[in-house]
């Protein structure tokens, strides 16, 4: 899991998605509230049509984001992926977002591992 610090709010606008996205590396940013309530999540894919660069982020970010509990094993953050077809979990220690858990982060577990 990427511990995130990082988040955006919607009202933020797509070029600043764009450009932490690329300064750090990453593809997704859970977007919350003033209140820290996760309401959505942006990703390298939803930036991807030609948006305005100050378009709000609320325009662009996916909602109901899937979320996983920091407690989860790997292998139910793997199924919840699958079943949901995404590529990154916003992970809560309750509700409060903590970080973000992507495939990437997968595999390198994955990889990790002795061999079996």
């Amino acid at each position: 899991m990427t511990y995130e610090a990082l988040s955006l709010k919607p009202s933020d606008p797509v070029d600043r998605a764009r450009d932490l996205m690329l300064a750090f590396g990453i593809h997704g940013i859970p977007i919350v509230e003033d209140g820290g309530q996760l309401v959505g999540i942006v990703t390298s894919h939803d930036l991807v049509d030609d948006w305005s660069p100050d378009q709000p982020l609320s325009d662009v970010m996916t909602e109901g984001v899937v979320t996983i509990d920091v407690e989860a094993r790997l292998d139910e953050a793997a199924e919840l992926m699958k079943a949901q077809l995404v590529h990154h979990l916003v992970v809560t220690d309750r509700t409060e977002p903590i970080g973000v858990l992507t495939t990437y982060d997968l595999l390198d577990a994955l990889i990790d591992q002795p061999e079996r």
